[in-house]
């Protein structure tokens, strides 16, 4: 009976246990990149009333052993790592990882954590970090737009309003048609705007006019009084640019920027068809000017871009994602937070969509993967269980009334 009694506290226990992992399950039903726990019985100890015995030939058969058991345990509580749904927030710096992996934090220290929740902002000094907890957002920064990730990741800053130097220009791209059915002496002009060392604006126009020698058209290229010119051949089969594809103009500039301002014009997107009406265009340009940044986001596949006050985007860093041996071996701590554990393994930190990480997804969060339908019938069996084990303390208890009432005497 004492048995008994053990056996119906421990499936008290571990019923109680069972309500407690479904609870915190349900509780967290819409916290953001929750992994819901599963609870695992496993039976307990036992006891040997008789061995087992195997058969003699010509003599007695085989016994089975006979074993009582004492109840049952918790085996263990498991993360379940299947994927959340995702919830479209519109939010510039949500980000969701759609698959496996998780975001990297830092305290500023030593100290490092990994979320699911990609719920972040600019804090007061445009450092990203995770807006439930503060830590930082850990990632690499981006050199001329280019990011390389490799190394540690670091916190990343982006000052918002911040004034960001021109970059001078350097190449002008040209492209349109020229009309090969024009008389000789006609002329097409195409202008664009280029910057300067300090991002000043400068006028530059590029001035084509034909010649008598067939298929062929003179060049003058103008900027502030500074000129050059060159000659432009087209092939006869196909109307594309045979020779003279490109032009170098040296302007001398006056503004306190670098001079003399270096520009090479690229031709080789002109053609030369017969086509009324048409005319050469400048296409861009690869210098910006002076500008604020205004606005930061997180595109798909978590790279961070930049957006300046004068239009222009630039990537300007990339949040990185790390992946485990066995992310269920991680640590919870609270706050949608894990730590690395005994039992979690090797540790990848790179870019997202890579060796195994899973895909980044913006303005997205990861939802709980908890399902509240199979919760509360759980919870339904659970509390079975436990009421069947009360009642077997209470059968056990009412025993032990029953033989201490026996009267021997």
């Amino acid at each position: 009976m004492n048995r008994a009694l053990l056996s119906g506290l421990s499936g008290t226990l571990a019923f109680q246990s069972y309500i407690d992992v479904l609870s915190n399950n349900i509780a967290n039903a819409n916290t953001v990149g929750y992994k819901e726990g599963r609870l695992t019985f496993l039976d307990a100890f036992y006891q040997t009333l008789s061995g087992g015995a195997a058969g003699t030939p010509g003599g007695l058969g085989g016994m089975n052993p006979s074993q009582v058991g004492s109840g049952t345990r918790v085996g263990q509580i498991q993360m379940m790592t299947t994927q959340g749904s995702m919830s479209n927030t519109g939010a510039a710096l949500d980000a969701a990882i759609e698959g496996q992996g998780m975001f990297v934090l830092g305290n500023g220290g030593d100290g490092r954590f990994y979320s699911r929740d990609g719920s972040f902002v600019l804090d007061d000094t445009h450092v990203l970090v995770a807006g439930g907890s503060g830590l930082r957002v850990l990632g690499w920064m981006a050199q001329d737009g280019v990011v390389t990730a490799t190394g540690d990741p670091a916190e990343m800053s982006f000052p918002i309003g911040q004034v960001q130097p021109g970059v001078a220009t350097e190449t002008v791209t040209m492209g349109g048609n020229l009309d090969a059915a024009l008389e000789t002496g006609a002329t097409r002009t195409a202008t664009i705007s280029v910057y300067d060392s300090l991002g000043l604006s400068h006028e530059v126009s590029a001035t084509f006019t034909k010649t008598a020698t067939a298929n062929q058209w003179t060049v003058e290229a103008e900027c502030e009084g500074s000129t050059a010119g060159g000659t432009i051949t087209f092939s006869s089969a196909d109307g594309s640019v045979a020779s003279g594809g490109t032009l170098a103009l040296s302007a001398a500039v006056t503004s306190g920027a670098s001079t003399p301002l270096g520009l090479t014009l690229d031709l080789s997107s002109v053609t030369q068809l017969t086509q009324t009406g048409s005319n050469v265009r400048a296409l861009g340009q690869d210098g910006t000017p002076s500008s604020t940044l205004s606005a930061v986001s997180i595109l798909d596949g978590g790279d961070i871009q930049g957006e300046y006050s004068d239009g222009h985007v630039a990537v300007l860093g990339r949040v990185a994602v790390a992946n485990f041996a066995n992310v269920a071996g991680l640590v919870h701590v609270g706050s949608n937070l894990y730590q690395e554990g005994a039992a979690s393994g090797q540790i990848d930190i790179g870019s997202a969509g890579t060796s195994g990480r899973g895909q980044v997804r913006s303005r997205q969060l990861e939802m709980s993967n908890v399902d509240l339908t199979k919760c509360f019938v759980e919870v339904m069996m659970a509390q079975r269980g436990f009421q069947a084990s009360t009642r077997v303390i209470s059968a056990a208890n009412r025993m032990l009334d029953d033989v201490m009432q026996l009267n021997i005497g």
